[in-house]
């Protein structure tokens, strides 16, 4: 008997030492570990060691803050995100993270609710703007993949129906031109990004086709695609932790009839092209449309036929506006998300299109329409 009590003890003692051995290891590896800024597979800037002063200890967040720069850091980190996303897989899960793991490898943003409120709210903005400024809005809300592409979804995947809601949307603002893309998306195969949650060149074709149909009452310029990137790793690539899927193909959409631009930004600066090509060497190759996120751009075509537009939007247009470069002069594109002046100041020389282009679930939770005036 003492023989038995002497053995659990013995395998005690030597769980409780590997355990200690592990975790005093992991500590040593964290602590002398090389530590990176940025995180390609997740395509964000990873979180800061702590201010180290009496008054961030005792007074601030220290606490939580080192937490977040400890699990940003942790040793392997990239394999153990991966890792986990593989057992997920290995015990039947359909999702990651917010992500659909859906087939033919491709990964879908889940959208599960929206805020009422500032859809509400966002549809008021809009009504008001369009009141003050005398003008009627062409209002363009893409659908995200879990609508577009729900043939590829996993069985049991279930979120917002986006059809009704863009159908509801619509009704409140029945006083604009509401272009409701809906069936048009869904006719056409692989009109997304299979590694982001933006709309690809496919897609973006079918939003430039019912501008043309409903606002411009014209047939598209003719155009075609050419590759510049097969290296294409999106959002959904890096918030879902599957980080053997395959990467995919960029576009650029090029006229048929040649049509030189020049974008000017907010800051100054400009660029003689719609396309970034340096973006094309970095992880987030959506930013090559437009050189990503900017409060204000001015793009100014050589379409000489004295049409203007004006695009409060987010970044799904970017993939739209090289197709828009066919029909206007200029373009003043703003992100209210960064531009905080007035928009109205820009409908004053004269009467030019203006039109709101969102993802929808961007648009059923940014408050940043309320920045118009």
């Amino acid at each position: 008997m003492k023989k038995i009590e002497r053995r659990e003890k013995q395998i005690h003692i030597a769980v409780t030492g590997v355990f200690c051995l592990f975790v005093f290891g992991m500590a040593v590896l964290n602590l002398f570990a090389p530590k990176k800024d940025f995180s390609e597979n997740e395509n964000r800037v990873l979180n800061p060691f702590p201010s180290v002063t009496v008054q961030n200890i005792f007074f601030g967040s220290f606490d939580t803050e080192f937490e977040n720069w400890f699990s940003d850091h942790f040793a392997g980190r990239d394999n153990w995100i991966r890792r986990k996303a593989s057992v997920r897989i290995d015990l039947c899960a359909i999702d990651n993270n917010g992500v659909w793991l859906a087939k033919d490898q491709r990964l879908i943003q889940q959208f599960l609710t929206y805020d009422e409120g500032t859809v509400s709210r966002n549809i008021s903005y809009l009504q008001e703007f369009s009141e003050e400024n005398d003008t009627k809005l062409n209002i363009l809300l893409v659908p995200g993949a879990y609508y577009g592409e729900q043939e590829y979804l996993p069985f049991g995947a279930a979120g917002i129906d986006e059809k009704e809601l863009i159908e509801t949307i619509g009704a409140e603002l029945s006083d604009q031109k509401y272009l409701d893309i809906t069936d048009a998306i869904r006719a056409i195969p692989d009109g997304y990004f299979r590694t982001d949650h933006h709309w690809n060149e496919k897609g973006a074709a079918i939003g430039y086709e019912l501008i043309c149909k409903e606002v411009l009452q014209k047939e598209p310029e003719p155009y075609t695609f050419t590759q510049v990137s097969d290296s294409f790793q999106g959002t959904m690539y890096s918030r879902s932790g599957v980080f053997w899927t395959p990467a995919e193909p960029v576009y650029r959409i090029d006229p048929e009839t040649e049509n030189p631009v020049a974008v000017t930004f907010e800051n100054g600066t400009s660029m003689p092209s719609l396309y970034a090509e340096e973006h094309l060497q970095e992880k987030d190759k959506y930013t090559y449309y437009l050189d990503g996120n900017h409060g204000y751009e001015h793009i100014e075509t050589s379409v000489h036929n004295g049409k203007r537009a004006v695009v409060i939007k987010d970044s799904f247009a970017h993939i739209l506006l090289p197709f828009m470069a066919q029909e206007y002069e200029t373009i003043d594109v703003f992100d209210l998300r960064y531009y905080t002046d007035s928009v109205s100041s820009f409908l004053l020389e004269c009467e030019p299109d203006v039109y709101v282009i969102y993802g929808l679930e961007t648009f059923c939770y940014d408050n940043s329409l309320a920045a118009l005036w």
